[in-house]
């Protein structure tokens, strides 16, 4: 309906056509905000409208608000309400929910039963049920505990007014939903209440939320930890090479160092042996008569040791001492 501007002019409220696809994106979103924490009570909170505002503008690419979500909320919300509540009774033993076809199924004579009390369920012999698992996780509880629930007065009005008999899983509904008594199953203008028990679900939910809070940490932890170990060990790793490598260097340095003293004593300890060329120039030098000079070089050629006892001494006393020495070996 319009709503009237300052000049009397009716302003027309812009309307979203939503769409299977858009209804599924917009379910998903809801069941993220949930994991996320965002819904208390049943009720989202305000971040989750902004998160999911934001979410379905991105993959959606449209322009819608909270009060888009909002109303689409409530709409799925009763919708989903006519199954949940006509399908779960125990009058309806005998349907199965088939997650293929998306339809609640039965044999004839069960939907016969069903259609005598409820004419109007016959659409749902044929039209399919999106996103019925979702919405069941997501508005199921709400049909248990809050404003939409049955009590336990109008259970037992409406299982008489079919004449069936309870099952335990709606026995147990009763006995959790604000509940009765087992002696009051059978008098329904006798019910006494008793205080609530929680579900397993709802006492188990923030255990864990805490556990998996808990867990995350201590993984975390552990990541951290394995970092700074294997940093450390690398760490270890580079000062072992490190130190390898100064222990090489040093030991080829104090090698190198043996080498050359090895090299200085040998060369101080090999003997001299001089060249021929260097025995006749020498020869020539000490003034040796060329009749006999021939007779030298060939005589220091043969006599390496006679060769250095004479380029041992004094070039002054070479001619004498070589004289001496042919002289003694004749």
């Amino acid at each position: 309906m319009g709503q009237k501007a300052k000049d009397g002019d009716v302003v027309k409220r812009e309307q979203l056509i939503w769409t299977p696809i858009m209804d599924s994106l917009f379910i998903q979103s809801m069941l993220n905000q949930q994991y996320e924490g965002h819904r208390i009570d049943g009720t989202f909170t305000s971040q989750a409208y902004v998160n999911m505002v934001a979410e379905m503008r991105q993959k959606l690419n449209i322009e819608l608000n909270k009060a888009h979500l909002k109303n689409r909320l409530k709409t799925l919300k009763e919708h989903f309400a006519q199954c949940y509540d006509l399908f779960r009774g125990v009058g309806l033993s005998g349907f199965s929910w088939n997650s293929e076809t998306k339809l609640f199924e039965a044999t004839d004579d069960v939907w016969d039963q069903l259609l005598v009390v409820k004419l109007d369920a016959i659409k749902w012999k044929t039209k399919p049920i999106l996103n019925y698992n979702e919405l069941e996780e997501l508005f199921a509880k709400d049909r248990a505990t809050g404003a939409g629930a049955e009590t336990a007065k109008e259970k037992n009005k409406r299982r008489s007014s079919i004449g069936s008999d309870y099952s335990i899983d709606d026995i147990n509904d009763l006995l959790t939903q604000n509940t009765v008594n087992l002696e009051s199953l059978n008098n329904d203008n006798d019910v006494q209440f008793v205080a609530a028990t929680p579900s397993p679900h709802e006492t188990s939910n923030s255990t864990t939320e805490a556990k998996g809070k808990k867990r995350k940490c201590e993984e975390e932890e552990d990541i951290n930890k394995g970092k700074k170990k294997k940093c450390e060990e690398e760490d270890d790793i580079n000062k072992k090479i490190t130190t390898s490598l100064e222990n090489v260097a040093s030991a080829i340095m104090e090698g190198h160092t043996i080498l050359k003293e090895n090299n200085v004593i040998l060369e101080k300890s090999r003997q001299r042996v001089y060249t021929e060329e260097e025995i006749y120039t020498g020869l020539e030098t000490i003034g040796f008569d060329e009749t006999k000079i021939c007779e030298a070089y060939l005589f220091l050629v043969n006599h390496p040791e006679s060769a250095r006892a004479m380029f041992g001494c004094p070039v002054q006393t070479r001619k004498k001492i070589l004289e001496e020495i042919m002289n003694k070996r004749g």
